[in-house]
């Protein structure tokens, strides 16, 4: 779509060749990766990469904790493909060694995190290191049109739904595919650089990759931008900035598609067009006449609207009721999708073919159990106090009401949103620690019964020996580090409760 306008691929790649290059995080998904395709795949020779790995033993340990995404032969042959490669390795106390003079560092997006980087990769940027990142060199790769998905909520099911409607519509031929935030939708560098023209590339950017790069996409969406990780960024307002970067950094003649019903979203609007990309927004009914952005909205009667930017035309695309997602948040997203296969070129009846047929991703609003009247619902991708109010309000629209699990750490958010939901819709709390429990607690102040645990197994038990038929038990923490905290290591969190369902009387 925009290849035309674009520079040739591959400029990234192109300027290592000359550099002196580190790769931090060589055990990581991403810097193996890096690893993989630059010294194996490319032949760049003299790379130097650097872990926290004390020995190659400890090295091999940390590399098959982090690179799930793969089945375990496949994963085993990439370590031994690593282990060959001519590669620099600098392990435990030599960390960082020599990265005062890289002319290149690519980092995990989550580099900032560690205090052992905090002060000599910052030193080594001042004397002129470029920063890059596994997205920024994956989306400079690819030859055909990419789409980058970011926002403080929904990003991963929006993702997921513009894959569906592009494999559906999409000819014969040509190649959609994902990377970024979802580890089960990892792609290689490889197949990055092989894909043809007339492929699409969707990825998935963190906040954490946008807070110090700018990768460069044809297609933009911002979901919405709500109070959030605060902790990567130290204010509310460094969070925006760095979500807007993808917005602010569309290709020339990018597009660009963001909420019309979000605050944040709103109040940017007049920046990014500013910028001259061309804008699809969702979520409100146009005004009578015609329209310079692309919109689309439901109508009166549950149909999804698009009309197109510079048009006055509106067309039906389909029925959001048909969708087996609930909740007003996944037509929202389903809203953005829609205006991102667009962009894309799908036209609107195969978009309409596609939406009955979404299906929920794996940890969102995702049913695991039901027995005598009472469902389970795992909702654990819902680390946000906005995503957990949506994930409530989606249930009790259901006509069910609420049995809430909650627990984890704050990230600076505002829970004002989802105590209102659970006061209005929730029978009671089962609590386990954490800041973000005691901040929601807080909010709460008194107006749902709270029951407290310290561990996961004994609030299933007392959940499913308690709950009455009729409700839904909802894990939905609305905090951070709640799967890494209270589900990790052990059974997931559907054995757990059919583990105590199924326990002797």
């Amino acid at each position: 779509m925009n290849a035309a306008s674009r520079p040739p691929r591959g400029a990234i790649l192109q300027s290592l060749a000359d550099q002196r290059v580190h790769v931090v995080g060589a055990s990581g998904a991403e810097g193996v990766s890096l690893l993989l395709f630059l010294a194996g795949h490319c032949g760049i020779e003299g790379l130097i990469a650097h872990d926290f790995a004390a020995d190659p033993r400890a090295f091999a340990k940390s590399f098959r904790k982090n690179n799930t995404a793969w089945e375990r032969p496949v994963r085993e042959e990439m370590l031994t493909q690593l282990r060959r490669l001519p590669i620099d390795l600098r392990l435990g106390d030599d960390y960082l060694g020599g990265i005062e003079f890289a002319q290149v560092i690519l980092a995990s997006q989550n580099w900032f995190n560690y205090p052992a980087n905090t002060n000599e990769i910052p030193r080594a940027l001042a004397r002129g290191a470029q920063l890059i990142g596994l997205a920024d060199l994956a989306l400079d790769l690819f030859e055909g049109t990419r789409i980058g998905v970011t926002g403080s909520n929904g990003k991963s099911t929006t993702a997921a739904m513009i894959r569906h409607i592009l494999t559906t519509g999409l000819g014969r031929g040509r190649q959609v595919l994902q990377g970024g935030n979802d580890r089960a939708q990892q792609v290689s560098l490889e197949a990055v650089q092989a894909a043809g023209l007339g492929g699409v590339l969707l990825w998935e950017v963190s906040n954490r990759h946008l807070r110090d790069r700018s990768p460069t996409v044809d297609i933009a969406v911002i979901t919405n931008i709500t109070r959030n990780h605060i902790e990567d960024h130290g204010t509310f307002e460094n969070y925006v900035r760095a979500k807007l970067r993808l917005a602010h950094g569309v290709s020339a003649g990018g597009q660009v598609v963001l909420s019309a019903v979000d605050s944040m979203c709103r109040r940017h609007t007049q920046s990014i067009r500013a910028t001259g990309a061309t804008l699809w927004r969702f979520g409100a009914a146009p005004p009578p006449g015609f329209g310079l952005d692309g919109l689309a909205w439901v109508d009166e009667d549950g149909w999804a609207c698009l009309r197109r930017p510079r048009s006055t035309e509106i067309q039906r695309v389909g029925r959001l009721e048909e969708m087996a997602l609930p909740g007003i948040h996944n037509r929202l997203n389903m809203l953005a999708a829609i205006c991102a296969a667009a962009a894309a070129g799908i036209e609107p009846a195969r978009i309409g073919e596609a939406i009955p047929t979404v299906e929920a991703l794996p940890g969102r609003l995702e049913p695991v159990a039901e027995r005598e009247g009472i469902r389970w619902i795992y909702d654990i991708q819902a680390t946000t106090a906005p995503a957990a109010e949506q994930g409530i309000r989606a249930i009790a629209s259901t006509g069910r009401r609420v049995v809430l699990i909650v627990g984890g750490d704050d990230k600076g958010m505002d829970y004002s949103g989802m105590a209102e939901a659970a006061a209005e819709f929730c029978d009671v709390i089962l609590a386990l620690p954490g800041t973000g429990t005691d901040a929601l607690m807080l909010q709460l102040d008194g107006r749902v019964p709270v029951e407290n645990f310290h561990d996961l197994d004994s609030l299933i038990a007392h959940a499913a020996e308690s709950a009455a038929p009729g409700t839904a038990i909802l894990l939905s923490p609305g905090c951070a580090f709640f799967h890494s905290r209270y589900i990790e290591p052990g059974a997931t969190f559907a054995r757990r409760v059919e583990a105590a369902l199924n326990k002797p009387s």
